[in-house]
């Protein structure tokens, strides 16, 4: 089945900018794609030809309220309401980044989309004590540390997790520049609306409900600092679907041309995907 709308969400701290070089690279691509069939339309009946020639992708990437340059003056960690009544259906794929891939599993429940994509996040970012499934995820003092840190000075903080995040990019300089020259070098959301969301990281998990309802796929960077070490294998000794990139947690940045197209073929707007890998 064809996907023809793809929803992002971003992560804490990070507001919906970080997309901008992906948004960018899946137009090209799927332009290069275009019109490729259009050249080959000569040997093509006139149904292909006009199939491949109607491939629109309408890509949507909301900001979290509170959240983003033009935060909206409301609570809670999902969409507004306008935005949220119209993300859902059955023609299109989720898209979630870290704390976004959580909030996004949660909200899907109401939305139904056709597929959810949990990127460089696995069903929660902190070890629940309680939790049925036995699936690695980091320690809760490593949280805690950074909470209480966040709490003294969360301008720092915030600096730091940038520099965190980063660290297991090929080019870790590169990438933080990169994401600073996006987002700038100062949080927009107030330190009361980003505190909110470290409380999510620290609670969040996901049902992993049965495929049936939803179904979800975790693309993980194999070199990412705020992922367990084993959640892959974990993941997949489970019957989860997980796709490894080479990358860590800035994939949106480090891994823009993989990305674009593992998303184009998952929505079967490609014929064939590149630079990403299923192995164990």
């Amino acid at each position: 089945m064809t996907l023809t709308r793809l929803v992002l969400f971003s992560g804490w701290g990070i507001d919906a900018r970080i997309w901008q070089p992906l948004i960018a690279c899946l137009q090209a691509r799927l332009a290069h794609v275009t019109e490729t069939d259009e050249q080959a339309d000569d040997g093509a009946d006139n149904e292909a030809a006009d199939k491949a020639k109607s491939r629109p992708l309408e890509i949507i990437a909301p900001d979290w309220p509170e959240e983003g340059p033009q935060a909206e003056s409301r609570a809670g960690s999902e969409p507004t309401v306008s935005q949220a009544s119209s993300l859902g259906g059955a023609d299109t794929l989720w898209l979630g980044w870290s704390l976004g891939a959580l909030r996004a599993e949660a909200l899907a429940k109401e939305q139904a989309p056709a597929a959810l994509v949990s990127l460089a996040m696995g069903p929660s970012f902190i070890d629940q004590a309680a939790a049925e499934q036995m699936i690695p995820a980091l320690a809760p003092e490593v949280l805690d540390d950074f909470r209480k840190a966040f709490a003294r000075n969360p301008a720092a903080s915030w600096q730091h997790f940038l520099r965190w995040q980063a660290s297991g990019e090929a080019s870790a300089r590169n990438c933080l520049r990169h994401l600073r020259e996006l987002i700038g070098r100062h949080p927009v959301s107030r330190e009361a609306v980003l505190a909110a969301g470290l409380a999510e990281l620290a609670s969040r998990q996901m049902s992993l409900a049965p495929q049936s309802e939803l179904p979800l796929e975790f693309w993980l960077g194999k070199q990412d600092p705020l992922l367990a070490p084993g959640l892959s294998v974990a993941l997949r000794a489970q019957g989860q679907m997980v796709a490894e990139f080479e990358g860590g947690h800035c994939l949106p940045l480090s891994a823009t041309e993989a990305l674009a197209d593992a998303l184009l073929a998952r929505m079967g707007l490609a014929t064939h995907v590149t630079h990403i890998s299923e192995e164990a």
